[in-house]
């Protein structure tokens, strides 16, 4: 799971309530404060991308690639771009894919549970990306035992273009209901967020 504080329940909920609007505009775009979506460019949307990249390579691997952006840039004027290929030099990965949709393009998070089917090891769940920025894939499923289960997948589900994700819970206990979505994750319409066995 994503635990931070560079992302606050204000800062999600800002995104949130923006995304897919007419002043939902690409994160390098340039802008003054006297536009509605300076708030989220400046700030929530680019640390909620520098956070989603962090979960995506690990403690390790980000800081490594950090410190190329520092070894590269410390004393300079760095530009964007010079950001985003320092990142993945010193990760040794081309996030690119995650640079261009995040930054650059024009679109919004919206993820949705699309389907829920039931395996001989478990359930299959499919996730649809309906707004073209790739956020992470949290769900929390509630068996009927009143126990509960937490499943995080980060961005790399995303990477390779699909609007589609199955995730497999692999179990032998009955769900009652599966909720989509977490606390540093914006969403543009939430009311696809819940599956459950009631009236199925």
């Amino acid at each position: 799971m994503i635990d931070s504080s560079i992302i606050d329940l204000y800062g999600v909920s800002a995104v949130s309530a923006s995304a897919g609007d007419e002043y939902d505009l690409p994160i390098v775009t340039p802008s003054t404060e006297l536009n509605r979506g300076y708030f989220t460019n400046s700030y929530p949307k680019p640390a909620m991308g520098y956070l989603y990249v962090k979960d995506l390579l690990g403690d390790a691997l980000f800081t490594k690639a950090l410190h190329k952006y520092i070894e590269n840039w410390h004393g300079k004027h760095p530009m964007p771009n010079d950001f985003f290929y320092s990142m993945n030099e010193g990760a040794g990965r081309n996030l690119n894919w995650f640079w261009k949709k995040w930054f650059f393009d024009t679109g919004y998070p919206d993820l949705a549970i699309s389907s829920v089917q039931s395996k001989g090891s478990g359930y299959s769940v499919k996730v649809s990306s309906i707004g073209n920025k790739p956020v992470p894939v949290d769900l929390t499923v509630y068996y009927s035992d009143n126990t509960n289960e937490k499943i995080h997948r980060n961005i790399g589900v995303w990477e390779k273009g699909n609007t589609t994700v199955a995730i497999e819970i692999r179990t032998g206990k009955k769900i009652d209901k599966i909720h989509l979505g977490g606390d540093h994750v914006p969403d543009a319409d939430t009311r696809n967020y819940d599956w459950t066995t009631q009236g199925k």
